[in-house]
């Protein structure tokens, strides 16, 4: 009696440990704060965390063509790497929304940074120390 139910054990065990090796859970999307993590090395460390933070943002509009990121582009530029066809006054808003600072067509990445990171620092959300 004891060896068809250790057989039936082994057996769901067997099954259980094959369905994971077989059946794969699928991806759950892109991780885009992984993706732009790269445009912290091009700021000093006050301003690292709202870099990613807005570019990783910036990324769920533009998509893969994020990865041209450079604190010299200008939210112009930005706006055409979208594939839907946004424009620049269409981040503009979003960023006076979200975050409450005014930029323009030719604000830089890089003055938008440092401009959210003073009004964070003012709000006490831990901006720039």
């Amino acid at each position: 009696m004891g060896a068809p139910v250790f057989l039936l054990l082994a057996a769901v065990l067997l099954a259980m440990t094959v369905r994971r090796v077989v059946v794969r859970q699928m991806p759950k999307g892109i991780d885009w704060a992984l993706e732009v993590a790269f445009v912290r090395l091009d700021f000093s460390p006050p301003y690292r965390d709202v870099a990613q933070q807005i570019a990783a943002g910036l990324a769920e509009i533009v998509g893969i063509h994020i990865k041209q990121l450079k604190p010299e582009h200008n939210l112009s530029q930005i706006a055409e790497w979208a594939e839907n066809g946004i424009y620049a006054k269409d981040l503009i808003t979003l960023f006076v929304v979200a975050f409450d600072v005014k930029c323009d067509a030719n604000t830089t990445f890089r003055d938008l940074v440092e401009k959210v990171a003073q009004k964070k620092t003012e709000r006490g959300e831990g901006g720039i120390p």
